[in-house]
């Protein structure tokens, strides 16, 4: 056409001579410009035609969008053009009659282009001249499908909300379970049409007798009598209900001619479903079932949006049986039936008023199973819990019954003797048959789930009544005699004896001291310098120590167990890394750590698997203003393997911000050399039980040989840490170890101490 040659007059002036365009006459320029306007890309599809509607010009958009073509428009009226939407008589003249009156008209069309169903918007208005004389008309149209699809999922949207609103308030409602259900039916069905529903539907609750599992029909709404007599009661795996509850997924079929639909009956209509499990975790409490029209197509979105009624009922649900179960779940344990905590209190404050009361001795046994974690962490807790079922089983065959057995928690139990005897080593001979038969009994091996596992018991036992101990007092006592177990090697039986209760009370002093450090801001820094081998300083370890009120520091590996234990190690650790930055920064700052390249802070492993620790790292960096490449986070081996592919992202996101990263005591744990070819390590710390004595031991030599080399060839750098003679320096130094840490140096130092050590290094720099 002829807005293709101008445009080609256009493009050769450009390209050739761009000053060639000033010698066109103004007013071509303009028309050439205004072509290139009109034909260019994101320009609404134009038709211009003359006074009479005779189509005079259009634009590549209009060709594309309504498959013009020259043979096609070309000198036509718009309504001889099919494609424009204005073929039909009525409309044409509903047209005419809208321009004379308003001056222009909209009108909206749907049409296939490429096959796909589009969506057109059209506006038709007058052109005119300088002297306002009509000469012509103009055609306006764009594809709004995006903009449609967009405004129906808005509203789909809103709608799906405001469904999901009144089944969550019937859920919070006080009725019982058949009511809310029923009356969360109908509001979905009355409020979901883009589903097409017909509307009918049902829902069904999981009932269970003796091992068996069936459906049972609670609610429904607009169900034939038939087939509410067929589905009373529906059988797992039957109709598409019951498979549904076997397939725990929300399944769909088009027509009640697929053969999972086995309800048949006289002058049955046809229909599809969609069916919806009801789960609560892995638990399934019911099935959702609703009818639509044969040969309805499967959407995601419907499936999705069912998905969340699902998660809304089963709440409902799980509230009216929870709520209707309290009684029992205040007295039971629910994964073994035992009693529960509250439960084997009560029975023990009522053995120790009797026994205080008519002179009996009875005993307590606290039974933890050893290494139980393992299962949960490899296997599965699924597997765990058939495993504690088996132990429950297991305990309760054992004992008497006048004995009182309860589960205390994960896979802690109790049990109570009863009623023992009057002398004191009677009843700690039968304490002991009664455990030992509780250790064998346990240390059977178990199967499960395809498994062969073997699983023993530590047990502790405390008698009672002793020096008007209570309740509590008891329990503690005996699972400070099942933690002696634990230390003596596990598998075994130990008795509580008041050494033990002097070992728990040194925690517990510990454990105030530490409060009282934090609080009072009373906790210590020391550093102990880490060198090259001709003894100048490469960086430094930050050491915590804890003084107690009278000044003295205590055992600082207490210190750490008992913080760990109580959670006091969170609140320390921070306080350690941001007051060891801090220090850090004020002596780069003043000048006095030129040959100091950095701090290693010490990183607990509750701390390295706390959820946000690197985000607290940042948070501390960010505060104290140190530079993160002169820190070196040390974390065990033993971190690393409980943390699995968690520490290795930790570590990545540390070393992405700056942070160096080293372990510590590596070798000490279960890992071989390989492991370190999967983590991203910067440091590796040989352990001083390797160091000491190296020059002597040729197993060790071996070993840290073995380090060096991997180290090395990995590009890890290695410090070799308890080096304190001459001997094992000189060693070390010949295998090709680079960093030392040690008394053969220097001892930790207090902040005073170390800050003149600083001094001393800089001024022999």
């Amino acid at each position: 056409m002829e807005q293709n040659q101008h445009t080609s007059q256009w493009d050769n002036l450009a390209a050739c001579d761009p000053k060639g365009l000033q010698e066109v006459p103004a007013h071509c320029r303009r028309a050439l410009y205004l072509e290139c306007i009109l034909n260019g890309s994101g320009i609404s599809a134009i038709v211009a035609t003359d006074a009479d509607f005779i189509i005079r010009y259009y634009n590549p958009a209009a060709q594309q969008l309504f498959d013009l073509s020259p043979a096609e428009a070309g000198g036509k009226g718009i309504s001889e053009v099919p494609a424009l939407g204005l073929a039909d008589t009525s409309r044409f003249q509903e047209m005419v009659d809208s321009i004379s009156e308003s001056g222009e008209y909209y009108y909206a069309l749907e049409r296939l282009v490429q096959d796909e169903p589009r969506h057109i918007e059209s506006l038709i208005s007058g052109i005119y001249d300088d002297r306002q004389q009509l000469v012509g008309f103009i055609l306006n149209a764009r594809d709004v499908t995006s903009r449609k699809a967009q405004e129906e999922r808005i509203t789909r949207k809103v709608a799906e909300e405001q469904c999901l609103g009144m089944l969550l308030h019937l859920s919070l409602g006080r009725m019982d379970v058949e009511t809310f259900l029923q009356r969360s039916l109908e509001s979905l069905l009355e409020s979901i049409p883009w589903l097409n529903l017909l509307p009918k539907g049902a829902i069904f609750l999981v009932q269970r007798d003796e091992q068996k599992e069936s459906l049972r029909l609670v609610a429904k709404h607009r169900l034939a009598e038939r087939v509410v007599r067929c589905c009373q009661q529906v059988a797992f795996g039957y109709c598409v209900c019951g498979h549904a509850a076997i397939q725990r997924d929300v399944l769909y079929i088009a027509d009640t001619t697929d053969a999972r639909h086995d309800v048949n009956y006289p002058d049955m209509e046809p229909h599809g479903h969609y069916s919806v499990p009801l789960l609560l975790g892995d638990t399934l409490l019911g099935v959702l079932t609703l009818y639509l029209p044969p040969g309805r197509q499967e959407k995601m979105s419907d499936k999705a949006f069912l998905k969340r009624v699902a998660d809304v009922l089963s709440m409902g649900i799980s509230k009216r049986q929870t709520e209707s179960a309290l009684a029992y779940e205040a007295q039971y344990d629910g994964l073994t039936a035992l009693p529960n905590r509250r439960q084997i209190i009560l029975h023990i404050d009522q053995a120790l008023a009797r026994a205080s009361r008519h002179g009996y001795i009875g005993a307590v046994m606290f039974i933890d199973l050893d290494h139980f974690k393992n299962i949960n962490d490899s296997l599965g807790h699924n597997i765990g819990d058939q495993v504690l079922q088996q132990v429950a089983r297991r305990l309760v065959n054992t004992l008497r019954q006048e004995d009182v057995v309860a589960r205390l928690g994960g896979d802690e139990f109790v049990v109570l003797l009863a009623d023992e005897g009057r002398q004191p080593k009677q009843v700690v001979k039968q304490a002991q048959l009664v455990a030992e038969k509780i250790r064998q009994s346990l240390s059977i091996t178990y199967n499960v789930g395809g498994y062969t596992l073997n699983v023993t018991p530590s047990i502790g036992v405390a008698l009672f009544p002793d020096n008007d101990a209570n309740t509590t007092q008891v329990l503690q006592q005996a699972d400070t005699a099942m933690y002696r177990a634990k230390a003596d090697g596990r598998n075994c039986i130990r008795f509580f004896l008041p050494v033990m209760q002097e070992l728990a009370n040194e925690r517990l002093v510990v454990e105030q001291n530490l409060r009282w450090a934090l609080d009072k801001r009373k906790l210590q820094l020391h550093y102990q310098p880490q060198v090259d081998f001709g003894g100048r300083m490469i960086g430094a370890e930050v050491l915590l120590r804890c003084p107690d009120k009278s000044g003295n520091f205590n055992r600082i590996d207490l210190c750490i167990d008992v913080a760990e234990s109580t959670g006091l190690i969170l609140p320390i650790g921070e306080w350690v890394l941001r007051e060891a930055c801090l220090n850090l920064k004020r002596w780069l700052d003043s000048g006095m750590a030129g040959p100091l390249c950095h701090f290693c802070v010490n990183i607990s492993p509750k701390q390295f698997l706390q959820r946000g620790f690197v985000s607290m790292v940042q948070r501390v960096i960010g505060e104290t203003g140190v530079d993160p490449h002169r820190l070196v986070l040390e974390i065990t081996e033993s971190t690393l393997i409980d943390a699995k592919t968690d520490a290795v992202l930790t570590m990545e996101e540390l070393q992405s911000i700056g942070i160096r990263v080293a372990m510590d005591d590596f070798g000490t744990g279960y890992s071989s050399l390989s492991y370190l070819t999967h983590l991203p390590l910067d440091i590796l710390k040989i352990d001083r039980s390797f160091v000491s004595g190296i020059s002597l031991d040729p197993k060790n030599a071996a070993v840290v040989q073995a380090l060096m080399t991997m180290a090395r060839e990995l590009q890890i750098s290695v410090i070799a840490e308890g080096v304190e003679t001459t001997d094992d320096l000189n060693f070390l130094v010949q295998k090709g170890c680079e960093y030392f840490q040690g008394f053969h140096f220097s001892k930790p130092q207090s902040e005073l101490e170390f800050a003149g050590y600083l001094e001393q290094q800089v001024r022999s720099a």
